[in-house]
């Protein structure tokens, strides 16, 4: 077995591995219960693993060729969410089709990343060193994280900011264009400050001072600490958590999952789950890094930076590095919408690979 097909099949079972785990946290933070959550993030996964799959045998000029579609439909997506989208704990973000509830702004994450990897892809060396060029970059990075503010939804907006800066720096752009992109990020805080909802400043307020109001807007941080403090070295046990179980946690099937784990399965558990996102991150990097087609690399980085800032964001806001400001891990936290753009990222890196093994194959016989 060839170097390409080892990537291949080592992602396919880090990627169900990690889904595994986040099963068991599912079931566990239900109270030993498969429905709803653990039976729904089935049903999401497998659907959505093969259609993965399925991705990986289409022509990467498909989604060359359509990326501005795929951007597009989740702009307008986004508009309908502001406009009519269902309300759920004062945050509109959700669009309700029958008994089927999709957050958009997750999709958008993946059609920001195809955008602008078909944009960069198309400029030559010399047109990329042109100001003009990168400015038209930032509109469109910037017109899904305005929609996605307006809903309003931090976390997403500043993983969709992470993806485009990644994508843009791993583009060839002069260095002054990165002190003009320094400069305008500075004017752009006040602006999304400007977005920013009383919780999400009182959120950074107890990030800053833990011992503001600890059974209110502090809450939240402080039971996961406890959670995951409590786990030890080995852990409570499988469902014996009692931060978990006597409902002490909160979000604990969505942005809290990593504590779930942590109190259960311990220090030993959190590193296994650690190890296992890093080797995904690897290998990411290992397929941007080979790559040879400028999309397929553009791909991967921006990839690469989706599960990036998923991981670094979550894992720091359970242990109290990062302000809450709710990100769900890919894979562990409950939620259809997460985990179906994470596996279509998953898709679209299985064609960057079998792309690669093609091209590879082909240059045998010229």
């Amino acid at each position: 077995m060839d170097r390409l097909k080892k990537v291949h099949w080592l992602l396919v079972i880090n990627v169900i591995a990690l889904f595994c785990i986040g099963i068991i946290v599912q079931y566990s933070s239900a109270g030993r219960k498969w429905m709803p959550f653990a039976i729904h993030q089935l049903v999401v996964f497998s659907s959505f693993f093969l259609l993965a799959i399925a991705m990986s045998f289409i022509e990467l000029n498909f989604y060359l060729k359509h990326a501005y579609f795929f951007y597009i439909a989740a702009v307008i997506a986004l508009l309908v969410v502001n406009f009519s989208g269902s309300f759920i704990m004062g945050s509109a973000r959700w669009i309700r089709i029958g008994s089927v509830s999709l957050q958009p702004s997750e999709f958008a994450k993946v059609g920001l990343v195809l955008a602008l990897a078909r944009y960069f892809s198309k400029q030559s060396v010399y047109k990329m060193m042109e100001f003009q060029k990168l400015f038209k970059a930032l509109i469109i990075i910037f017109l899904p994280v305005f929609l996605v503010l307006k809903q309003p939804n931090l976390g997403t907006a500043v993983i969709m900011l992470f993806i485009g800066t990644s994508i843009i720096f791993t583009s060839i752009i002069k260095g002054s264009h990165l002190i003009i992109f320094g400069i305008f990020s500075i004017f752009v805080m006040p602006v999304i400050c400007f977005f920013l909802r009383p919780y999400h400043k009182q959120r950074i307020l107890s990030f800053l001072d833990s011992s503001t109001d600890p059974l209110g807007i502090g809450y939240n941080a402080q039971q996961s600490q406890i959670a995951i403090g409590s786990g030890g070295l080995l852990g409570k046990g499988f469902a014996n958590g009692s931060q978990t179980q006597l409902g002490f946690l909160p979000e604990r099937r969505t942005d809290f999952a990593f504590a779930v784990l942590s109190e259960e399965w311990g220090f030993l558990g959190s590193i296994v789950l650690i190890l296992l996102y890093t080797t995904l991150l690897a290998i990411i990097f290992s397929v941007a890094y080979r790559s040879k087609v400028y999309f397929s690399k553009l791909l991967s980085i921006g990839i690469f930076a989706f599960f990036g800032v998923h991981f670094f964001i979550n894992i720091g806001m359970t242990i109290g590095l990062l302000p809450i400001i709710g990100d769900p891990l890919p894979f562990l936290s409950y939620g259809g919408s997460i985990t179906a753009s994470s596996l279509i990222c998953i898709g679209l890196l299985l064609n960057c690979i079998t792309s690669e093994e093609d091209l590879r194959l082909s240059s045998r016989f010229y």
